[in-house]
C-alpha cells in the first residue's frame, strides 16, 4: 500500500507530489524501518533531503524536521543543514538532534537570536565549548536554562563569566546558588575559585557555599526553567512539535490528546493544540475562551471535529479555569451535540 502510493508520487511532476512523496519517505524511514540503516542508506537518504528540502513547501518541512529531528539516522550534514532554517523550522533539530555537530551549535549560538540559544541550552548533553558561547552571548533566560540543565559542563571560563554577571543580577545568583544545591561537582569547582580569593566571587555566595543551610536560602531565588515537557502519549513522550505532526498526519487523534491535555488542566497547551489544528492565532484562541461568547466557544470547538462528550469534558475544565459555576455545561453541551458543522473558520481569524 504504501510502496504504491509512493511510486503515485514519484510519478506526478507537480511540487505538492514531491513534498507528499518526501514527507512520506521520512516518515517510513525515521519511524518505521525496524532495523537500523546501513552507512550508504543514511548517505542516500540524507542526500536525497538535502537535495529537495529547498523545493518543498513549509508543512512538508516542517513534518520532515520534526520526524528527523531527534534520531541518529540522518547524517551531521543534513542535521546541520536543517538547524540553519528558520527558527520554527529549526528549534527541534538544535534542542534535540544527536548528530549536530559542534561546531554549528558554536555557529548558531554566536549569530543567532536568543530564541536559538535558549533551544541549545535545553539540549541533552552541552559541551563546554558550546556552554561558553552561551553565557558571553545569551540573555538571562539562556544562563538560567543553562544552570538547570544537568548535562551543561562548565569550564573555568564560563563559571568566570557566570560570577562577573551574578555580582548585579539577584536571579543569577540564586540560580547558581541551586545549581550548587543540586550538583556536588559543580559546587566543588566553585568551592575551588573561592579557594583562590578569587575578588569576582560575590560574597553572599562564597560565605553559602560551606553553609548548606544559606545556600538553600540563596537557592530560593532562582527562577525555574520552564521548557516544553511533552506529552505522554502511549508511554511514549512526545513534544508539542511532534504531537502536531502526527495529528496532521492521522497517526495521533486530535480528540486524544485534547482530552489528555483535559486531565493535565494544561489550558496553555490545549489553546496551543486548538490554534495549530485550525491555523488560528494562540491568542484568538485565548480570547475566545476566556470569553462570555458561549456561542463562539461551541463554533471554534466544532470546528476541530472533537465529540459532544469531549466537549463537556472541555466546558467543565474551562469553568475551573475562569473560576465560573457548572451549572449551564449540560445546556451548553446539547447545543453543542445538535448544531451543525460551520463551514468557514473564517470569523476567528
Amino acid at each position: 500500500m504504501i510502496r504504491e502510493r509512493l511510486e503515485e508520487l514519484a510519478r506526478i511532476r507537480e511540487p505538492s507530489a514531491r513534498s507528499e512523496l518526501v514527507r512520506l519517505l521520512s516518515a517510513q524511514y525515521s519511524d518505521k524501518l525496524e532495523r537500523e540503516p546501513t552507512g550508504a542508506e543514511r548517505m542516500l537518504f540524507s542526500g536525497l533531503v538535502l537535495d529537495v528540502f529547498d523545493q518543498l513547501d513549509h508543512s512538508a518541512r516542517l513534518d520532515i524536521v520534526v520526524r528527523l529531528a531527534r534520531t541518529d539516522r540522518i547524517t551531521t550534514d543534513l542535521a546541520d543543514r536543517l538547524a540553519e532554517e528558520a527558527f520554527d523550522l529549526s528549534e527541534p533539530v538544535l534542542q534535540h538532534s544527536p548528530v549536530i555537530s559542534e561546531e554549528k551549535l558554536v555557529d548558531v549560538a554566536r549569530h543567532r537570536s536568543d530564541r536559538h540559544r535558549l533551544a541549545i541550552a535545553r539540549r541533552t548533553g552541552v559541551s563546554s565549548r558550546v556552554v561558553d558561547t552561551l553565557v558571553a552571548r545569551g540573555a538571562f533566560p539562556v544562563v538560567n536554562a543553562l544552570l538547570h540543565n544537568d548535562d551543561a559542563t562548565f569550564g573555568t571560563r564560563a563559571l568566570l563569566a557566570l560570577l562577573i554577571l551574578s555580582s548585579g543580577d539577584p536571579r543569577l545568583l540564586g540560580a547558581l546558588a541551586w545549581r550548587c544545591h543540586a550538583d556536588n561537582v559543580f559546587r566543588e569547582e566553585l568551592r575551588l575559585v573561592s579557594d583562590t580569593d578569587c575578588p569576582l566571587m560575590p560574597p553572599e555566595l562564597d560565605k553559602a557555599l560551606a553553609n548548606e543551610d544559606a545556600l538553600a536560602r540563596l537557592a530560593q531565588r532562582a527562577i525555574a526553567d520552564t521548557p516544553d515537557a511533552g506529552l505522554d502519549i502511549n508511554g511514549e513522550t512526545l513534544s508539542k512539535h511532534e504531537v502536531h505532526i502526527q495529528i496532521a498526519a492521522g497517526e495521533l487523534s486530535f480528540e486524544t490528546i485534547l482530552l489528555t491535555l483535559i486531565a493535565r488542566e494544561d489550558m496553555d497547551a490545549i489553546i496551543w493544540l486548538v490554534s495549530r489544528h485550525l491555523s488560528l492565532r494562540d491568542s484568538a484562541v485565548r480570547d475566545t475562551f476566556a470569553s462570555q461568547a458561549d456561542g463562539a466557544v461551541a463554533l471554534l470547538m466544532k470546528e476541530t471535529g472533537i465529540g459532544y462528550k469531549t466537549y463537556g469534558s472541555f466546558l467543565r475544565f474551562r469553568c475551573g479555569w475562569l473560576g465560573i459555576g457548572t451549572s449551564s455545561v449540560a445546556r451548553d453541551v446539547y447545543v453543542y451535540r445538535t448544531m451543525r458543522h460551520p463551514g468557514s473558520q473564517r470569523a476567528f481569524n
